[in-house]
């Protein structure tokens, strides 16, 4: 394998998964005179930066980033080598990152001596009326993704309240499902009289992060309260083997945020005038 092929290939490693040990792996292919240069969205100031010297860039490839979550799933291209020995690797990652594109130059010890890289953010996402699937798997993925929904509500006196709820689940392209297991508890019973609600989903590593205003309410027909409790993840289910709970169901208003897929801009869609 050519030893600047494996260079690169262990400069990504680093830069996409923050392992330690594969930054000790990446540095050891450093000149001490590296130089990286960066510039676009994302990165650590966002513009054009400069570090110099051994001492500065190993720290840029060490540890979890900003934007590590984006870099670990991207599908980089294999290294290609150029006529003057200089190495090209990139990816479309999508989402907050349209493009990552980095080239290396080395010296005669084939030690990397210059890295330039470059980002270009993604779209924001296109504005819609309906929730885009990937977001909704998302949202269904939630709990088991130890990244469980927060609901934010008022109380009965009309104080904010947040509350983890781990059957949360997209009911449709416009709605949101959680059993509420106490079906006259004081969630349930601040909903009732307002009925305005507030969701968030975060995932730091994979730069994830949604937010959901609505209106909710319970529903009592049967096959509704079926499958809301069937759609509910299983552990939670069995906090409620009887299924004395409640269907909560929130019709959206809106939903905004990023994901590495890409941006969601949400609206619910305006009634039509003379509609009942």
């Amino acid at each position: 394998m050519n030893p600047r092929i494996r260079a690169v290939e262990a400069y990504l490693k680093a830069l996409r998964t923050g392992e330690a040990s594969a930054t000790a792996s990446a540095a050891r292919h450093l000149a001490p005179d590296v130089v990286l240069s960066t510039v676009g969205a994302h990165m650590w100031g966002n513009g054009p930066e400069e570090f110099i010297g051994y001492d500065q860039v190993v720290p840029m490839i060490t540890g979890i980033g900003v934007i590590t979550g984006v870099y670990r799933g991207a599908p980089w291209s294999n290294p290609t080598i150029n006529d003057d020995g200089t190495v090209e690797i990139s990816a479309e990652p999508g989402g907050l990152i349209a493009s990552s594109w980095l080239k290396f130059w080395f010296n005669d010890r084939d030690q990397i001596v210059r890295v330039e890289q470059v980002n270009k953010g993604g779209a924001g996402g296109a504005p819609t009326d309906k929730l885009p699937a990937f977001a909704r798997a998302i949202v269904n993925g939630a709990l088991a993704n130890n990244t469980p929904m927060i609901v934010a509500y008022t109380d009965e006196n009309g104080a904010p309240n947040l509350s983890l709820r781990g059957s949360v689940q997209a009911y449709s392209d416009t709605q949101l499902s959680i059993w509420v297991r106490h079906a006259n508890g004081g969630m349930a019973n601040a909903l009732r009289k307002n009925p305005r609600i507030a969701l968030m989903y975060r995932d730091p590593p994979a730069r994830t992060n949604l937010t959901f205003e609505g209106r909710a309410h319970f529903e009592t027909d049967p096959d509704v309260r079926d499958r809301v409790f069937e759609l509910a993840p299983e552990v939670e289910q069995k906090h409620d083997p009887g299924r004395i709970g409640a269907a909560l169901i929130i019709d959206l208003d809106r939903v905004m945020g990023n994901t590495p897929r890409g941006g969601v801009r949400m609206q619910a869609a305006a009634p039509v005038a003379g509609a009942t």
